[in-house]
């Protein structure tokens, strides 16, 4: 593959996997009216730590060990993985947290994605966020800029999903926390070195461009919304993101389960997945993990799973549906 194609399939897929992953973006919890966060500091995690200790599910005598992660980490984080390396001893296979992405080998579709994804660049009307947003909203966004990013000409030109993003990044990177999960890459790293086959599904992805083009028609005020949502979360509850992910490092799950991120309910995931298309997508991709999973305990005698806490705990999590399923599970 040339690399004039490898950046046409990245650029394509970039926003498809933001879709698939429900923007990505943290939930915000209520706030109280009129609070603000403190100074912001950096958070800080010295030495080395290993995380949380994993669950352990069986059926009969094949085992599945699930590790669990979040995202933001904190980006100094230096991630212990003995655990992991025992693990994967045992183990016949790993099962990443997501499949992969495929828009098919047809050169001519990578080029219409390419296209696509770069008219969704722009803004609705083409018009700068000063003239996009609410009075008071755009305030917000340009004092959470001149803080942490007061030479960022970009913003102002970004459609207010893709704005969000930005923003989380320059204030997460400023409250010392880290959006890329690098916890998988190690796993998957370390099972690749010690000869452990990787159940990599590849979620076949039949009309990207009209992904693209669904997302790029979401409703002006859907975006607006997701925007908000994410400055009150930058204005209020960053302490809080730091807290778990330093209750990560330290392997405690009891402080995760206390300061639990709804994701599937936030905004920005309601203005992404306003299409039949993406919902399907996303619950496709959210599925194909389950079933995953518990086809390699049928076949394997053990098994390592990798998955976002998020989506393992809580009443409607996939440790509960296990459970529900008659899998005995242990951990922390």
């Amino acid at each position: 593959m040339t690399e004039a194609r490898r950046r046409i399939l990245l650029a394509g897929t970039v926003l498809l996997s933001l879709c698939l992953r429900g923007a990505a973006l943290p939930a915000q919890t209520p706030a109280t009216e009129g609070t603000a966060e403190p100074p912001l500091l950096e958070i800080l995690v010295e030495g080395q730590h290993e995380g949380p200790r994993l669950w352990l599910v069986r059926k009969g005598t094949h085992t599945l060990w699930i590790l669990g992660t979040i995202s933001p980490l904190p980006k100094k984080l230096v991630w212990q993985p003995d655990a992991v390396r025992e693990v994967l001893k045992q183990a016949q296979e790993v099962v990443p947290a997501w499949p992969t992405y495929g828009i098919g080998a047809n050169p001519l579709t990578a080029v219409r994605v390419y296209i696509e994804w770069r008219r969704l660049q722009k803004p609705p009307g083409n018009l700068p966020l000063s003239q996009t947003l609410p009075p008071p909203l755009y305030a917000r966004v340009e004092a959470l800029k001149a803080r942490y990013d007061p030479k960022d000409a970009k913003l102002e030109q970004m459609r207010p999903m893709l704005a969000a993003r930005q923003l989380i990044s320059r204030v997460f990177d400023a409250a010392g926390l880290a959006q890329h999960n690098e916890v998988q890459e190690t796993v998957l790293h370390l099972a690749r070195a010690q000869g452990v086959r990787i159940h990599q599904d590849k979620l076949k992805i039949e009309d990207p461009v009209d992904v693209l083009k669904d997302v790029s028609h979401t409703p002006l005020e859907r975006e607006v919304a997701c925007l908000e949502s994410v400055v009150t979360l930058l204005e209020t509850d960053v302490t809080r993101l730091q807290a778990r992910a330093q209750a990560w490092a330290l392997g405690d799950v009891d402080t995760l389960r206390r300061l639990p991120v709804e994701g599937d309910r936030t905004a920005c995931i309601t203005a992404v997945s306003g299409s039949e298309r993406v919902r399907s997508l996303i619950a496709r991709a959210q599925d194909n993990w389950l079933l995953a999973i518990e086809d390699s305990l049928n076949r394997n005698s053990g098994t390592l799973a990798v998955q976002s806490m998020d989506r393992l705990l809580g009443e409607q999590g996939a440790l509960a549906t296990l459970r529900a399923r008659g899998y005995s599970i242990t951990g922390p």
